[in-house]
């Protein structure tokens, strides 16, 4: 199983968990959490030691997205390796097997977002909130929110978070049917117990079945919206707008400072 310091899986009665642990960068997506995260998911795929698979952060932020710094000298240069690096662990989202949960543990932004729209379950502390402010950063739809989140949230909504990049709050996301309970900060870790506690309570051979069914409807759907977007995404990051987005998210932290 790969693992890493900066992304920490573990397996105990049958749930996997998936965490991903750089909170000097708020946890940001980096080319060894996409690959992680793929490689664990598509290897669970097919042991049937794992029932449930729980995917957080460390520290305050769930995530802040992919990381600039990297995607920089990666996405800006016409390497498309980084776009690849996104399709691979998206697909892993799309085709997981088991029944995958987001246990959102404060703000998540961009890609962490829209992959946790592609999950089972999201969990979220009361910390949590979503944003995905591409059109900030010259970006479009990515991980098919331009499918899940109208699917889920509603037009309107959906198109206040692609386009404008609002905000949503953990109690906002419960109303609009985005996540499925928000937990009290203070009983976050009781709470995060109980759920290791499925991998006894649940058969896989039943897991799988149902998600399957559940599953079988969309998953070439997903598919398809995702390399859209993808497509898409390639011409984004080869634009004018991209580098004046990055440049201007850069002079807004330096001026934090």
């Amino acid at each position: 199983m790969m693992s890493s310091a900066e992304v920490i899986t573990t397996l105990e009665d049958g749930v996997r968990i998936i965490r991903i642990n750089r909170p000097q960068t708020k946890n940001a997506f980096d080319s060894n959490v996409y690959n992680t995260i793929t490689n664990t998911l598509n290897t669970d795929a097919n042991d049937d030691a794992v029932v449930v698979t729980i995917i957080t952060g460390t520290g305050e932020y769930f995530s802040s997205g992919f990381d600039i710094k990297s995607a920089m000298g990666k996405f800006g240069s016409g390497d498309k390796r980084g776009v690849d690096e996104i399709r691979a662990m998206i697909n892993a989202f799309i085709c997981y097997p088991k029944l995958l949960i987001a246990l959102v543990n404060g703000p998540a932004i961009g890609i962490s977002v829209t992959s946790s729209a592609l999950c089972d379950i999201i969990y979220a502390s009361e910390r949590a909130t979503f944003e995905t402010p591409f059109l900030k950063l010259g970006l479009c739809a990515e991980g098919a929110s331009s499918y899940t989140f109208p699917h889920i949230l509603g037009r309107s909504k959906a198109s206040e978070m692609l386009f404008l990049g609002k905000k949503m709050t953990a109690q906002e996301a419960y109303q609009f049917g985005f996540v499925a309970e928000v937990v009290p900060d203070h009983k976050f870790t009781e709470f995060t117990n109980e759920l290791k506690k499925l991998g006894k309570k649940l058969s896989v051979n039943s897991v799988k079945v149902n998600k399957k069914l559940v599953l079988n409807n969309y998953k070439d759907i997903l598919r398809e919206y995702s390399e859209r977007e993808l497509n898409q995404l390639v011409e984004c990051f080869m634009s004018e707008e991209f580098s004046n987005g990055i440049m201007n998210f850069m002079s807004r932290k330096k001026s934090k400072l």
